[in-house]
């Protein structure tokens, strides 16, 4: 797998330990066949299965230590590379053959030494042990791997936390492993069939870490540092988008150079940038960190009637050209780029230009992140929205329009309806059946009179809900008063924005509960009084008189509004359960309440009086 991605692997640590690990493997399988069980080395004896063991452990732990210091390398040599891909993908083949030719020369001499020239340093000694050798070969190369977990921990940032985790779990119990085989005098001893079991502890954690990680997520272990070039290209560009949200143009910052580092053979360079950016269609500017102007690019005067002197003098500034009522959004953002360096200010905003006219414009800026001497400047783009917001500006006008024209011809529609009804109506002589037509008409007309008050008002999407009462029950109380004047209608009502989808349920109860007052409450009384209170929960005195409301509902903190229509006259009787009634009225009640996810309740001290909790879920 390493192998394979080498053109396009750019972590030269897994690079690197990936080709070292080809021959660490071949030298221990042949440290495997050595032992006299195998019978296929048999005129050697247990020398040899040692000396092969400690040709592994050397190219193992030297890996571990110069991996890092590759990588690192390759970090620092980043922005040189970036300049080209083609012939950074061409490093990367001839890097992994240079690292093969280089391990292949190094096993291939150990094993020339050990099999051919015989002069590799005796390691073993059959009777007495480990040769002073060995032991002071398992010291140095505890230390080798000792000293390769520093760089490892320099780099950890390249890997994935689990992948780091399990590379210097790896390495740490090869070191206990090692150490390990200080202890044991004769192969069958217990020390060393310990250290064995910690080798292979020690090569499945490298596995983990690089095969199997490498198989299920091989994008994100082969390719991380991709994503860390995306993360800070990221980082030193700004993204701008068109009204879609598509991505259309950026800006950054490259490379900062000092006056002295200035290649001046790059005429030809220079001079498409400044023709770049004289017909770019916006200004480019550079601000020190309290936001004074270091540079500007591109068509100042013709987009504010000033020179670039102006504003680089100090003459002229921003802020002094930008609308009054604007000011306070674009000091805000500021603030917040101060405060985060990460944070991209986006703007949009009047500036009124030297003949005094006023034009729409986007600004776009950044701090300019990391540690180069540019660090803590911020860069950015201003450029000309007039056009995009007269045609936003037409099109919500037209959108107005249009809102209102579905009103008016909703309204209408149902006056036609609430018409239709009546006519009907007068074809009946049973009082029963009329009274139903007469309150489906007024069902309708509570519905029709939202419409209009949106049609005639300048909110399309809120309605004032408190004038809207104030309307409907005129309207009822004229429907209903003939033989009653001796009624009365109170009003304490707080300005209530309300959406559609709560307006229309509610105007709907608030019918039902005063209509049913008008015929019910006050049959046997001549005179009467409807109260009807609407208030927000965060007035002081909205819960006046409530002490003694349902806990369920007074405590709800999803509730935002309380409604209540109350009567002082004769009451809903005991035995009837509003919530469970045969009245087609009290049913359309308890049903709109559950629609607009409210609560209510009724109370029976004095007359009846409805409470009902809600929120505004269709604003």
């Amino acid at each position: 797998m390493t192998w394979k991605s080498r053109t396009r692997l750019e972590n030269r640590y897994l690079l690197l330990i990936g080709i070292a690990f080809f021959f660490i493997g071949s030298v221990d399988f042949l440290h495997a066949l050595t032992f006299r069980g195998m019978g296929v080395f048999p005129d050697f004896g247990i020398d040899l299965t040692a000396q092969l063991w400690i040709v592994a452990r050397y190219l193992e732990s030297i890996s571990f230590l110069v991996a890092p210091l590759f990588l690192i390398r390759n970090r620092e040599n980043r922005n040189k590379e970036a300049e080209n891909r083609h012939r950074e993908s061409i490093e990367g083949s001839t890097f992994a053959w240079k690292v093969f030719l280089v391990y292949a020369a190094i096993t291939i001499f150990c094993l020339l030494s050990i099999f051919i020239f015989k002069n590799f340093p005796v390691v073993y000694i059959e009777g007495s042990g480990p040769t002073p050798f060995k032991i002071l070969s398992e010291y140095i190369i505890s230390f080798i791997l000792l000293c390769s977990l520093f760089p490892l921990y320099i780099i950890r940032d390249k890997f994935k936390h689990k992948v780091y985790r399990l590379l210097a779990a790896s390495i740490i119990i090869t070191i206990l492993g090692e150490l390990s085989f200080i202890l044991y005098t004769h192969v069958n001893e217990f020390p060393n069939l310990i250290g064995h079991y910690f080798k292979l502890l020690s090569f499945y954690l490298i596995y983990e870490a690089v095969v199997d990680v490498g198989f299920e997520e091989p994008y994100s272990l082969l390719f991380r540092e991709l994503k860390h070039r995306e993360e800070s290209f990221r980082q030193k560009t700004i993204f701008l988008g068109d009204e879609y949200s598509h991505i259309c143009r950026m800006i950054g910052v490259n490379r900062i150079l000092e006056p002295n580092n200035i290649n001046f053979e790059e005429d030809k360079d220079q001079e498409g940038y400044h023709s770049f950016s004289q017909h770019f269609p916006g200004i480019g500017f550079q601000l020190d960190g309290d936001f004074a102007p270091i540079s500007i690019q591109g068509p100042v005067e013709e987009m504010t009637g000033y020179g670039k002197e102006d504003f680089l003098s100090g003459k002229v500034s921003l802020i002094e050209i930008i609308v009054p009522d604007d000011q306070p959004l674009v000091f805000e953002n500021r603030q917040k780029s101060k405060s985060n360096p990460k944070f991209i200010v986006e703007n949009e905003f009047r500036i009124r230009k030297k003949n005094g006219e006023t034009i729409w414009v986007r600004e776009i800026s950044r701090r300019i992140p990391g540690k180069s001497k540019g660090s803590g400047k911020i860069q950015g783009l201003i450029y000309d929205i007039t056009e995009r917001k007269v045609a936003e500006e037409a099109l919500e006008k037209i959108d107005r329009i249009r809102i209102k024209e579905i009103h008016h011809r909703i309204k209408n529609n149902l006056q036609v309806i609430s018409s239709l009804l009546s006519l009907q109506a007068e074809k009946f002589e049973d009082r029963e059946v009329i009274e139903a037509f007469r309150e489906s008409q007024n069902r309708v007309a509570s519905i029709a009179l939202i419409h209009e008050e949106l049609h005639g008002g300048d909110n399309l999407d809120a309605l004032d809900f408190a004038g809207y009462l104030q309307k409907l029950t005129a309207d009822i109380f004229n429907s209903y008063r003939v033989g009653k004047d001796g009624l009365s209608l109170k009003l304490d009502l707080e300005q209530v924005f309300l959406g559609m989808d709560t307006a229309i349920p509610l105007g709907i109860i608030v019918n039902e509960l005063v209509s049913n007052a008008m015929k019910h409450a006050f049959s046997d009384k001549k005179e009467g009084e409807i109260h009807i209170s609407l208030h927000s929960k965060e007035n002081p005195g909205s819960l006046d008189g409530l002490s003694g409301s349902c806990p369920e509902c007074l405590e709800n903190n999803n509730f935002h509004y309380v409604l209540t229509v109350a009567d002082n006259g004769r009451g809903i009787p005991e035995e009837i359960d509003f919530r469970n009634a045969d009245s087609l009225g009290l049913q359309l009640l308890t049903i709109l309440v559950e629609q607009i996810d409210g609560c209510i309740e009724l109370n029976r001290d004095h007359g009846t009086e409805f409470i009902i909790w809600f929120s505004n879920s269709g604003n």
